[in-house]
């Protein structure tokens, strides 16, 4: 994907702004493993605006998260077209390493969640049994492509490969789909999205928003550094979330339910990383988050009755 011409933007951003834009200067903004274009324009006026390259996906979760009531600190858009979106400037840094992630984020994710529960965003895919199987089957041809390429540990992504597709069709997730509400998640929420600036923290990067339920997005928030083993201890999910969620929703949702939930975003968020982690990451990382997926996979059942089809 690759960022529009001046020309497709500009005239939608003067619409918005009601006055005329020209571009006064540009920098590069993606890094790390992003693959998107992602461009900070400098406005003739002293602003700035970012100028992304975006799937339609992203554009419906911006729209729906726009939506929401309450301080919610998300970027706001300002002109989207087909594969773009523009959208306000965030001036900042990354949140750094060890520091805690702000209660707004968490703030933020529970509004979310609490506003779309047990509805579908227009445009925003939704997690059932039919999307984890094709991502298992995703974790899969990026455990394979890693056993070729990497033959001294290529035992351990052909082990890793073989518990994956077993997931594929496990009537445990299914069952916890079904019984679990699902809402607006980020998808992405990792500590590398949130942005700490001027006006506070503000979760970056829904281009990989999708309708599931909320506790994929703690989990990931709260999940233990990339660069260490899956199974390290995560932080907890602090008070603020579940609070500010159940004073949205007007009632607190029940243990159970919240424990099922639980185990069913650890394994979703650690198969949805696999393939990243077979790329990027040691043949240790990839094995330890085979662990703790199978690990809460077992706990889902156990939740559940224990009540599945292989």
């Amino acid at each position: 994907m690759t960022a529009p011409p001046d020309e497709v933007w500009l005239a939608p951003l003067a619409t918005r702004l009601r006055r005329e834009v020209r571009v006064a200067g540009r920098a590069p903004l993606a890094g790390g493993h992003a693959s998107a274009a992602v461009e900070r324009i400098d406005l003739d006026d002293d602003s700035s605006v970012v100028l992304k390259a975006a799937a339609p996906d992203e554009i419906a979760a911006l729209r729906a998260v726009a939506v929401v009531n309450g301080p919610v600190r998300v970027p706001r858009m300002l002109a989207s077209g087909n594969g773009w979106v523009v959208l306000a400037h965030e001036p900042g840094a990354p949140l750094p390493p060890g520091a805690p992630v702000p209660d707004e984020v968490w703030c933020t994710l529970a509004l979310v969640h609490a506003h779309w529960r047990r509805n579908r965003p227009r445009g925003v895919p939704v997690v059932d049994p039919t999307w984890w199987g094709q991502l298992c089957g995703l974790a899969s041809v990026g455990l394979q492509a890693a056993a070729a390429r990497v033959a001294d540990a290529g035992r351990i992504y052909l082990e890793a490969d073989a518990t994956v597709r077993t997931w594929a069709a496990d009537s445990r997730i299914s069952t916890a789909l079904a019984a679990l509400p699902r809402t607006l998640c980020h998808g992405d929420a990792h500590r590398g999205n949130v942005h700490i600036g001027p006006s506070g923290a503000v979760l970056l990067d829904w281009g990989n928003a999708r309708v599931a339920p909320g506790s994929l997005d703690t989990v990931v928030l709260a999940a233990p550094p990339a660069d260490g083993p899956a199974d390290a201890p995560a932080d907890p999910v602090p008070e603020i979330y579940r609070a500010t969620l159940h004073e949205a929703l007007g009632t607190p949702d029940p243990p159970a339910m919240i424990a099922v939930e639980s185990a069913w975003a650890r394994l979703h968020a650690h198969a949805q990383y696999l393939p990243f982690a077979a790329e990027h990451q040691s043949a240790d990382r990839v094995a330890s988050m085979v662990r703790v997926a199978a690990a809460a996979l077992d706990e889902l059942g156990e939740l559940l009755g224990d009540r599945r089809l292989r």
